[in-house]
């Protein structure tokens, strides 16, 4: 399975040109910059006026970025007979500092003065960082934990939640986190031993992943280590709980820290420019507006918002599928509930909407600006999670006719998503169904056709859903009968009791 879903993801790490995910142009030249001077791949303009980084690295979106009709063609005359030659940006991390510096400096050893072939690396290396870690988590977590591992993630993270794993973008990290931090906090509290000790170091990993990559996911970092902490204590908890909960304080802590290094806290406190969304609301106006269009933000990662630069419009059959699956998930899970499990479940909620409403209302800005779903994804995916939390032994249980219905919509979701995706930088707006054609862009010798790349991808991607859904099937299977064989013998229990008593 780990190698299927490498293969998925591969095959959108090269479905898209270097510069097609939002603000490559800054994380680009902040990889190259994030070991700090090198010649020839990042160094001190004169004067201090910012640094001096590979053309190709700032540049290679320009001539096709808000253009769906325009092909990745127009880079070979865009970045002219040297696209590795060095210019100066102040639009770096090591300048602006937006972000934490930690993102960048983890990336930076795959930066070089083949742009092209870097970012397929830094690509492939955040895939295979997913795949380990959450195969990793999956193999360590109890039985009864993995499915919430499992399904949170399928049925959140196309089209945009893969689009980012396999990009240069830190988002890929947030969505990491996001679906693996909480989990991992709560089987280090619940277990014991050895599989207590990998918990605990992938709680330490993720939660540092998560926090160091974007300054909003070191916040729902620490919502999903409150929620886990809230969901596994059991009574009040004992000694050896409290003194577990030691390693979340210590994370959240972490997580604050890493929250302050980056300039958008100053997002968080102040907003950005008033207006800066061009729009003419303002108070009680602006407030019902956003809020009657927030959703578009919430769900918008299932689809219903354009990938890349917002210019790869995916079809509504997308949408409407990842949806559908994610609202079934969702009333599957509410068939168990508890006062903890509800409350975790309402609060997660009220920050889904709260969150980016602060940010649009602060800023005095319409939903579409400032705030982007990939911002939401992260948290929408300890939602799942949260909702499908069981109660003791009220499991969430699906038919196999549920299950495999699920397996054929996501990936028929991914199909189409990856189908177009790719036919939107080969050969742009130009009409057909053909994924290449003369004159159509793809990378260089060593990466396969566009039409097997499409192939191979939705093969793995199938075949990987579809075997983590057999065994899902199984697990479930042995525990409905496990449970019968308990009930039976309580039952064999109290007749034997009952008739000694008479």
């Amino acid at each position: 399975m780990p190698l299927l879903l490498l293969v998925a993801l591969s095959s959108w790490a090269v479905s898209s040109p270097a510069g097609s995910s939002p603000d490559d142009n800054y994380h680009l030249a902040s990889i190259w910059c994030g070991a700090g001077e090198r010649p020839g791949l990042c160094e001190s303009a004169s004067g201090g006026a910012g640094e001096r980084v590979p053309w190709a690295t700032i540049a290679s979106h320009e001539c096709y970025h808000f253009q769906p009709e325009v092909a990745a063609t127009c880079q070979v005359k865009a970045l002219g007979a040297d696209p590795n030659r060095l210019v100066t940006t102040q639009h770096v991390n090591s300048v602006a500092h937006y972000y934490s510096p930690l993102y960048y400096a983890v990336l930076s050893p795959f930066a070089s003065a083949d742009v092209g072939a870097s970012v397929i690396a830094i690509r492939i290396v955040n895939s295979l960082l997913f795949v380990v870690i959450v195969s990793v988590l999956f193999w360590v977590l109890p039985a009864r934990r993995r499915p919430l591992l499992v399904v949170s993630l399928a049925v959140t993270v196309v089209p945009w939640g893969v689009f980012l794993i396999a990009s240069v973008n830190p988002s890929g990290w947030a969505v990491l986190a996001g679906g693996t931090v909480w989990l991992a906090v709560l089987g280090f509290l619940e277990s014991a031993g050895w599989r207590r000790v990998v918990l605990g170091v992938l709680a330490v990993v993720t939660a540092v992943m998560g926090a160091g990559a974007r300054s909003d996911m070191a916040v729902y970092a620490v919502i999903g280590m409150v929620a886990a902490v809230f969901l596994a204590m059991r009574g009040g908890g004992g000694r050896r709980f409290w003194v577990s909960v030691i390693l979340p304080v210590v994370l959240s802590l972490v997580c604050f820290v890493l929250f302050l290094t980056a300039q958008q806290v100053g997002v968080w406190q102040n907003g950005v420019a008033p207006g800066s969304g061009g729009t003419a609301r303002h108070g009680w106006s602006l407030l019902l507006h956003n809020l009657l269009n927030v959703p578009t933000l919430v769900f918008g990662s299932l689809g219903s918002w354009p990938l890349g630069w917002n210019d790869v419009t995916i079809p509504p059959v997308v949408w409407v599928g990842t949806l559908f699956v994610f609202a079934a998930a969702v009333f599957t899970g509410l068939a168990t509930m508890s006062w903890r499990k509800a409350l975790v479940v309402g609060a997660t909620v009220i920050a889904l909407v709260s969150l980016p409403l602060y940010l649009l209302q602060r800023s005095l800005t319409e939903v579409g600006g400032l705030v982007h779903p990939r911002y939401l994804l992260p948290l929408l995916i300890m939602f799942v999670g949260f909702v499908l939390f069981p109660i003791g032994t009220r499991w969430v249980r699906v038919t196999p006719l549920q299950a495999w219905l699920v397996v054929a919509v996501l990936s028929a979701a991914n199909a189409v998503s990856l189908y177009s995706n790719i036919r939107r930088y080969t050969l742009g707006g130009a009409p057909g169904v053909s994924l290449s054609g003369p004159g159509s862009w793809w990378w260089g010798s060593g990466v396969p056709q566009p039409s097997i790349v499409f192939a191979g991808g939705i093969i793995a991607f199938t075949a990987a859903l579809a075997l983590l859904t057999h065994h899902l099937l199984t697990t479930q299977r042995a525990q409905q009968a496990q449970l019968v064989d308990e009930a039976e013998e309580r039952g064999a229990q109290a007749r034997v009791a009952q008739a000694g008593a008479s």
